[in-house]
Protein backbone atom coordinates (compact mmCIF):
# COMPACT_ATOMS: atom_id res chain seq x y z
CA UNK A 1 0.00 0.00 0.00
CA UNK A 2 1.37 3.40 -1.01
CA UNK A 3 1.45 6.21 1.51
CA UNK A 4 0.14 9.12 -0.58
CA UNK A 5 2.24 12.27 -0.20
CA UNK A 6 0.84 15.70 -1.06
CA UNK A 7 1.91 19.30 -0.57
CA UNK A 8 0.06 20.64 2.47
CA UNK A 9 0.56 24.17 1.13
CA UNK A 10 -1.62 23.28 -1.87
CA UNK A 11 -4.00 20.61 -0.54
CA UNK A 12 -6.20 20.09 2.50
CA UNK A 13 -7.45 16.54 2.99
CA UNK A 14 -10.97 16.29 4.37
CA UNK A 15 -12.57 13.39 6.14
CA UNK A 16 -15.28 11.80 4.00
CA UNK A 17 -16.98 8.61 5.05
CA UNK A 18 -19.44 6.43 3.10
CA UNK A 19 -23.19 6.93 3.53
CA UNK A 20 -26.00 4.45 2.92
CA UNK A 21 -26.35 4.38 -0.87
CA UNK A 22 -28.81 2.63 -3.17
CA UNK A 23 -27.56 2.32 -6.73
CA UNK A 24 -30.49 1.79 -9.08
CA UNK A 25 -29.82 0.69 -12.64
CA UNK A 26 -32.75 2.41 -14.34
CA UNK A 27 -32.04 1.32 -17.91
CA UNK A 28 -30.02 -1.26 -19.84
CA UNK A 29 -29.92 1.01 -22.89
CA UNK A 30 -26.57 2.58 -23.66
CA UNK A 31 -25.23 4.71 -26.51
CA UNK A 32 -21.69 3.44 -25.90
CA UNK A 33 -19.90 0.09 -25.69
CA UNK A 34 -16.84 0.54 -23.50
CA UNK A 35 -14.16 -2.06 -22.89
CA UNK A 36 -14.11 -3.00 -19.23
CA UNK A 37 -17.69 -1.90 -18.50
CA UNK A 38 -18.62 -3.62 -15.26
CA UNK A 39 -22.28 -3.90 -16.31
CA UNK A 40 -21.60 -5.02 -19.87
CA UNK A 41 -23.51 -8.30 -19.76
CA UNK A 42 -26.74 -6.50 -18.74
CA UNK A 43 -26.81 -4.02 -21.62
CA UNK A 44 -29.89 -4.22 -23.85
CA UNK A 45 -33.24 -2.46 -24.28
CA UNK A 46 -34.96 -2.98 -20.92
CA UNK A 47 -35.97 -0.04 -18.68
CA UNK A 48 -37.22 0.26 -15.12
CA UNK A 49 -40.82 1.57 -15.03
CA UNK A 50 -41.20 4.82 -13.07
CA UNK A 51 -43.87 3.25 -10.85
CA UNK A 52 -41.47 0.47 -9.84
CA UNK A 53 -38.68 3.02 -9.34
CA UNK A 54 -40.75 4.91 -6.77
CA UNK A 55 -41.50 1.65 -4.93
CA UNK A 56 -37.79 0.81 -4.76
CA UNK A 57 -36.83 4.28 -3.52
CA UNK A 58 -39.46 4.12 -0.79
CA UNK A 59 -38.19 0.69 0.26
CA UNK A 60 -34.56 1.79 0.45
CA UNK A 61 -35.37 5.04 2.21
CA UNK A 62 -37.21 3.02 4.84
CA UNK A 63 -34.03 0.95 5.30
CA UNK A 64 -31.99 4.10 5.87
CA UNK A 65 -30.76 5.08 2.40
CA UNK A 66 -29.41 8.63 2.25
CA UNK A 67 -28.43 8.75 -1.41
CA UNK A 68 -29.69 7.32 -4.70
CA UNK A 69 -27.25 6.74 -7.55
CA UNK A 70 -28.82 6.53 -11.02
CA UNK A 71 -26.96 4.03 -13.17
CA UNK A 72 -27.29 2.25 -16.51
CA UNK A 73 -26.65 1.66 -19.31
CA UNK A 74 -26.84 5.36 -19.86
CA UNK A 75 -29.32 6.86 -17.33
CA UNK A 76 -30.03 9.98 -19.39
CA UNK A 77 -31.70 7.72 -21.98
CA UNK A 78 -34.50 6.89 -19.53
CA UNK A 79 -37.63 8.91 -20.40
CA UNK A 80 -38.44 9.57 -16.72
CA UNK A 81 -35.01 10.57 -15.41
CA UNK A 82 -36.06 14.14 -14.54
CA UNK A 83 -39.09 12.89 -12.61
CA UNK A 84 -36.86 10.40 -10.78
CA UNK A 85 -34.48 13.13 -9.65
CA UNK A 86 -37.32 15.38 -8.51
CA UNK A 87 -38.91 12.46 -6.67
CA UNK A 88 -35.67 11.80 -4.77
CA UNK A 89 -35.40 15.46 -3.81
CA UNK A 90 -38.97 15.58 -2.48
CA UNK A 91 -38.14 12.60 -0.25
CA UNK A 92 -35.02 14.34 1.09
CA UNK A 93 -32.58 12.04 -0.73
CA UNK A 94 -29.41 13.06 -2.50
CA UNK A 95 -29.01 11.98 -6.13
CA UNK A 96 -25.87 11.16 -8.09
CA UNK A 97 -26.05 10.50 -11.83
CA UNK A 98 -23.32 8.57 -13.64
CA UNK A 99 -23.40 9.53 -17.32
CA UNK A 100 -21.15 9.58 -20.38
CA UNK A 101 -22.31 13.15 -21.04
CA UNK A 102 -23.62 12.62 -24.57
CA UNK A 103 -27.17 13.64 -23.53
CA UNK A 104 -26.35 15.79 -20.53
CA UNK A 105 -28.13 18.85 -21.94
CA UNK A 106 -31.39 17.12 -20.97
CA UNK A 107 -30.52 17.75 -17.31
CA UNK A 108 -30.65 21.52 -17.87
CA UNK A 109 -34.43 21.09 -17.61
CA UNK A 110 -34.09 20.38 -13.88
CA UNK A 111 -35.25 23.19 -11.63
CA UNK A 112 -32.69 24.78 -9.32
CA UNK A 113 -34.25 23.22 -6.23
CA UNK A 114 -33.90 19.63 -7.46
CA UNK A 115 -30.47 20.41 -8.89
CA UNK A 116 -29.27 21.55 -5.45
CA UNK A 117 -29.37 17.96 -4.17
CA UNK A 118 -28.03 16.39 -7.38
CA UNK A 119 -24.46 15.55 -8.38
CA UNK A 120 -23.63 14.88 -12.03
CA UNK A 121 -20.60 12.68 -12.67
CA UNK A 122 -19.36 12.33 -16.24
CA UNK A 123 -17.17 9.31 -16.88
CA UNK A 124 -14.49 9.60 -19.57
CA UNK A 125 -11.73 7.37 -20.91
CA UNK A 126 -9.60 9.97 -22.67
CA UNK A 127 -9.43 13.44 -24.18
CA UNK A 128 -10.13 12.72 -27.86
CA UNK A 129 -9.44 9.00 -28.31
CA UNK A 130 -11.39 6.04 -26.95
CA UNK A 131 -15.00 5.04 -26.43
CA UNK A 132 -15.86 7.91 -24.05
CA UNK A 133 -13.91 11.13 -24.55
CA UNK A 134 -14.08 14.52 -22.90
CA UNK A 135 -14.34 16.21 -26.27
CA UNK A 136 -17.61 14.35 -26.97
CA UNK A 137 -19.33 15.63 -23.84
CA UNK A 138 -21.96 18.31 -24.43
CA UNK A 139 -20.87 21.74 -23.16
CA UNK A 140 -23.33 22.87 -20.51
CA UNK A 141 -23.35 25.34 -17.62
CA UNK A 142 -24.44 22.66 -15.17
CA UNK A 143 -21.99 21.91 -12.34
CA UNK A 144 -20.33 18.58 -13.11
CA UNK A 145 -17.61 16.30 -11.81
CA UNK A 146 -15.40 14.73 -14.47
CA UNK A 147 -14.50 11.13 -13.58
CA UNK A 148 -11.37 9.82 -15.28
CA UNK A 149 -11.27 6.03 -15.52
CA UNK A 150 -7.65 4.98 -15.88
CA UNK A 151 -6.90 2.15 -18.29
CA UNK A 152 -3.64 0.94 -19.77
CA UNK A 153 -4.22 2.84 -23.04
CA UNK A 154 -5.18 6.24 -21.57
CA UNK A 155 -2.76 7.03 -18.76
CA UNK A 156 -1.03 9.74 -20.82
CA UNK A 157 -4.27 11.75 -21.14
CA UNK A 158 -4.88 12.05 -17.39
CA UNK A 159 -3.24 15.43 -16.85
CA UNK A 160 -4.59 16.89 -20.12
CA UNK A 161 -8.15 15.87 -19.28
CA UNK A 162 -7.93 17.52 -15.85
CA UNK A 163 -6.71 20.74 -17.45
CA UNK A 164 -9.41 20.71 -20.16
CA UNK A 165 -12.16 19.88 -17.63
CA UNK A 166 -11.29 23.03 -15.72
CA UNK A 167 -11.14 25.20 -18.84
CA UNK A 168 -14.26 24.03 -20.67
CA UNK A 169 -16.77 22.91 -18.03
CA UNK A 170 -18.37 24.18 -14.85
CA UNK A 171 -16.20 21.68 -13.04
CA UNK A 172 -14.66 22.15 -9.60
CA UNK A 173 -14.01 18.46 -8.82
CA UNK A 174 -11.91 15.94 -10.71
CA UNK A 175 -12.41 12.29 -9.77
CA UNK A 176 -9.74 9.72 -10.59
CA UNK A 177 -10.49 6.01 -10.59
CA UNK A 178 -9.56 2.97 -12.66
CA UNK A 179 -11.18 0.26 -14.74
CA UNK A 180 -11.36 -3.16 -13.09
CA UNK A 181 -12.64 -5.62 -15.69
CA UNK A 182 -14.71 -7.77 -13.36
CA UNK A 183 -16.94 -8.86 -16.24
CA UNK A 184 -13.99 -10.77 -17.65
CA UNK A 185 -12.09 -11.79 -14.50
CA UNK A 186 -14.93 -12.19 -11.94
CA UNK A 187 -12.35 -10.98 -9.40
CA UNK A 188 -11.53 -7.38 -8.45
CA UNK A 189 -7.85 -8.14 -7.79
CA UNK A 190 -7.07 -9.81 -11.14
CA UNK A 191 -5.71 -7.68 -14.00
CA UNK A 192 -6.28 -7.97 -17.74
CA UNK A 193 -4.42 -6.61 -20.77
CA UNK A 194 -6.50 -3.42 -20.50
CA UNK A 195 -6.30 -2.71 -16.77
CA UNK A 196 -3.48 -1.18 -14.80
CA UNK A 197 -2.39 -2.92 -11.62
CA UNK A 198 -3.25 -1.43 -8.26
CA UNK A 199 0.46 -0.73 -7.77
CA UNK A 200 0.60 1.21 -11.06
CA UNK A 201 -2.56 3.04 -10.08
CA UNK A 202 -0.96 4.22 -6.85
CA UNK A 203 2.16 5.38 -8.70
CA UNK A 204 0.10 7.30 -11.28
CA UNK A 205 -1.89 9.05 -8.56
CA UNK A 206 1.30 10.10 -6.82
CA UNK A 207 2.79 11.36 -10.11
CA UNK A 208 -0.39 13.34 -10.85
CA UNK A 209 -0.26 15.01 -7.42
CA UNK A 210 3.38 15.91 -7.99
CA UNK A 211 2.76 17.52 -11.41
CA UNK A 212 -0.79 18.92 -11.43
CA UNK A 213 -0.84 22.73 -11.21
CA UNK A 214 -4.55 23.48 -11.69
CA UNK A 215 -7.13 24.51 -9.10
CA UNK A 216 -9.62 21.62 -9.16
CA UNK A 217 -10.40 19.69 -6.00
CA UNK A 218 -9.44 16.02 -6.28
CA UNK A 219 -11.51 12.97 -5.43
CA UNK A 220 -9.36 9.84 -5.64
CA UNK A 221 -10.78 6.33 -5.53
CA UNK A 222 -8.98 4.48 -2.76
CA UNK A 223 -9.05 1.11 -4.55
CA UNK A 224 -7.54 -0.63 -1.53
CA UNK A 225 -4.10 0.58 -2.49
CA UNK A 226 -3.56 4.14 -1.13
CA UNK A 227 -3.05 5.34 2.41
CA UNK A 228 -3.36 8.65 4.22
CA UNK A 229 -3.84 9.44 7.89
CA UNK A 230 -7.23 11.06 7.32
CA UNK A 231 -8.57 8.27 5.09
CA UNK A 232 -7.74 5.66 7.72
CA UNK A 233 -10.21 7.38 10.05
CA UNK A 234 -13.02 6.76 7.51
CA UNK A 235 -12.52 3.06 6.89
CA UNK A 236 -15.70 1.03 7.14
CA UNK A 237 -15.79 -2.74 7.46
CA UNK A 238 -19.46 -3.20 6.60
CA UNK A 239 -21.03 -2.55 3.21
CA UNK A 240 -23.18 0.56 2.85
CA UNK A 241 -24.32 -0.23 -0.70
CA UNK A 242 -27.28 -1.94 -2.28
CA UNK A 243 -27.73 -2.37 -6.04
CA UNK A 244 -31.00 -2.88 -7.94
CA UNK A 245 -31.29 -3.90 -11.56
CA UNK A 246 -33.97 -3.45 -14.20
CA UNK A 247 -35.03 -7.10 -13.78
CA UNK A 248 -35.51 -6.54 -10.01
CA UNK A 249 -32.49 -8.62 -9.02
CA UNK A 250 -30.32 -7.11 -6.31
CA UNK A 251 -26.77 -7.47 -5.07
CA UNK A 252 -24.81 -5.91 -2.25
CA UNK A 253 -21.49 -4.67 -3.69
CA UNK A 254 -21.42 -3.24 -7.25
CA UNK A 255 -18.18 -5.15 -7.78
CA UNK A 256 -20.13 -8.40 -7.40
CA UNK A 257 -22.22 -7.75 -10.51
CA UNK A 258 -20.32 -10.22 -12.68
CA UNK A 259 -20.48 -12.87 -9.95
CA UNK A 260 -24.27 -12.55 -9.81
CA UNK A 261 -24.31 -12.83 -6.02
CA UNK A 262 -27.97 -11.94 -5.70
CA UNK A 263 -29.76 -11.14 -2.45
CA UNK A 264 -32.77 -13.34 -1.82
CA UNK A 265 -34.58 -11.95 1.23
CA UNK A 266 -35.32 -8.61 2.87
CA UNK A 267 -32.98 -9.31 5.79
CA UNK A 268 -30.01 -9.19 3.40
CA UNK A 269 -31.03 -5.77 2.09
CA UNK A 270 -30.13 -3.96 5.30
CA UNK A 271 -27.26 -1.49 5.15
CA UNK A 272 -24.13 -2.34 7.17
CA UNK A 273 -25.27 -5.94 7.61
CA UNK A 274 -22.37 -7.61 5.79
CA UNK A 275 -18.61 -7.37 6.17
CA UNK A 276 -16.70 -6.43 3.03
CA UNK A 277 -15.95 -9.62 1.08
CA UNK A 278 -12.93 -8.19 -0.76
CA UNK A 279 -10.88 -6.33 1.81
CA UNK A 280 -10.75 -5.51 5.50
CA UNK A 281 -12.60 -2.28 4.68
CA UNK A 282 -14.67 -0.98 1.74
CA UNK A 283 -12.51 -0.47 -1.37
CA UNK A 284 -15.09 1.94 -2.83
CA UNK A 285 -14.21 4.77 -0.46
CA UNK A 286 -12.32 7.83 -1.67
CA UNK A 287 -9.67 10.34 -0.67
CA UNK A 288 -10.73 13.99 -0.99
CA UNK A 289 -8.18 16.79 -1.38
CA UNK A 290 -9.43 20.37 -1.37
CA UNK A 291 -7.35 22.72 -3.49
CA UNK A 292 -6.30 25.82 -1.51
CA UNK A 293 -6.02 27.81 -4.72
CA UNK A 294 -9.79 27.50 -5.23
CA UNK A 295 -10.77 28.25 -1.63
Amino acid sequence: MLNLVYDSNKWVEVKTCPINTAQIFITNKCNKRCRGCFNEYNLGKEELPFKRYKQLVAFYKNLGAQKIVLMGGEPTLHPNILQMIKHNHILGLKTTIYTNGKKIRLLENLDHVALSSTSIRIGVLGLDRGEKTLNEVERVKLPVTIVYMLRRDNIHDLLKVAEEAEKKFNCTKFYISSIRDITQTKDYWIDTKDTISNEQYAELIQYFLNTYTGSLDLHIAWRGTLQTNIHQQCETEKCRFINSFVDDKRIRCPLDISKKIYLEDDENFKFESRLCNKNKSCILTKIVLINKERS
